[in-house]
């Protein structure tokens, strides 16, 4: 009887249907934080295939795009070996909307392995965690000025009576140096969409309208594959008494040596460029009247120095039709989108006297490595000379030179920089 009675006795039932349930209840409170674990993992992940296909869109022109993402990869956690880490590349793109697509779109496909814990209990100690980015080299660049040198300071200076208009393109000054951008004196404006510096700034640069934003991440200076004429390939012409005038057709043309063996001077004045590439050794000094015929030219001034320093210089420079967008010249057989260019290894200084020269420059000045050097003291008030470019180079110098730039990237329509934007 007493036994039975214990039998019917349903005391402590509670209790165990409460351990029961509490070993539910902290089984899925456990499952619930791996799935938090691997979603915030796979966020991450994300943050990494986003950045590894923007730093390698940005280099595709360079030769280097791999490198780069798997780098990007790299500093979000996420490096090739390591926990089962993965990063492929793929151009163009495999998966997604973009696949096939070519014209500079970069996918970026991560994976990485991630611990779990309470799935340990049945045996799984790790889930394989994958993100997947597209980035696209060929949205048109907002930017018109590129100083490219990476630790000059005063790398972009601005003196006197200075006034530079970009209204509708940015300025990017990509040197660390603490007074990479320098203001001198106060009667200057500088005005542009956006002016943003890798350094610091100095001087009076509450003339700069927007104010320059400071210690932004390092941009790479555009066309650094690009690949230049090289004249010891080409036959190439060297004038009498180093004067060229008249119509001139395009080709390669050497000033005559110094007799101290030092670069001598080409003298272009009241000439008719025919269109193409003009390659030049030497120094080369513009005046009188410079005109571009239909079609286009490029000046390429291999080695030595370019000059405009006479007041009555009449400037019409008008570059060839710019190559596809994301595409590095040449193209086309010209350098489409320049009308001016240095090779890297030229470090000589670009120099416009304006004056009251008058006229147009219409594309892109490359000198990724040289000085522009522009001077003016107010000369130019009667019209001066127009720039419809964008800059690249490596420092700018402007004393009192009053200038106002309008986007060529913009004006062309088709541009030839660009900048990378992530698009899946």
């Amino acid at each position: 009887m007493k036994f039975a009675k214990k039998l019917k006795d349903e005391s402590g039932q509670a209790m165990i249907l409460t351990l029961l349930c509490m070993t539910c209840l902290l089984g899925f409170v456990g499952f619930a934080a791996d799935i938090g674990t691997l979603l915030r993992a796979k966020r991450n992940l994300q943050i990494a295939a986003d950045s590894a296909a923007v730093a390698g869109a940005a280099e595709l022109n360079y030769g280097d795009m791999t490198a780069a993402a798997d780098a990007a990869a790299a500093q979000n956690g996420v490096t090739i070996g390591t926990n089962g880490g993965t990063v492929t590349v793929n151009t163009p793109p495999m998966y997604g909307a973009y696949a096939g697509q070519t014209g500079g779109y970069v996918e970026v496909i991560v994976s990485q392995n991630q611990p779990t814990f309470f799935m340990n209990i049945f045996n799984i100690a790790s889930q394989t965690i994958t993100a997947r980015a597209v980035a696209w080299n060929g949205a048109s660049s907002n930017d018109c000025v590129y100083v490219c040198n990476p630790s000059a300071s005063d790398a972009m200076s601005l003196q006197g009576s200075f006034d530079l208009s970009a209204p509708k393109c940015g300025v990017v000054v990509d040197s660390n140096n603490v007074d990479a951008l320098q203001f001198t004196g106060g009667a200057g404006s500088l005005t542009a969409g956006s002016v943003g510096v890798v350094g610091g700034d100095g001087g009076q640069t509450g003339d700069s309208t927007p104010a320059p934003v400071t210690g932004i991440a390092p941009v790479s200076c555009p066309y650094g594959g690009m690949v230049f004429p090289d004249p010891t390939t080409m036959t190439c012409t060297t004038p009498s008494g180093g004067n060229l005038t008249g119509p001139i057709s395009a080709g390669c043309y050497s000033a005559p040596p110094l007799s101290n063996g030092g670069l001598g001077t080409l003298n272009i004045s009241n000439a008719q460029l025919g269109a193409g590439t003009y390659v030049f050794e030497g120094n080369v000094s513009l005046s009188g009247s410079v005109t571009s015929d239909a079609g286009g030219t490029t000046l390429d001034i291999y080695n030595g120095a370019l000059s405009e320093g006479t007041a009555a210089t009449n400037l019409n420079l008008v570059a060839p039709a710019p190559c596809a967008a994301g595409t590095l010249p040449p193209c086309g057989g010209s350098y489409g989108g320049i009308a001016i260019m240095q090779p890297p290894a030229n470090t000589n200084t670009i120099t416009f006297e304006f004056g009251n020269s008058t006229g147009t420059i219409d594309g892109i000045i490359y000198a990724p490595t040289a000085q522009l050097f522009l001077h003016d003291s107010g000369g130019d008030t009667s019209g001066g000379i127009q720039l419809i470019t964008d800059l690249i180079v490596g420092t700018l110098n402007d004393q009192t030179a009053t200038l106002s730039i309008t986007n060529y990237s913009t004006t062309v329509g088709n541009s030839p920089l660009t900048k990378v934007a992530l698009v899946e």
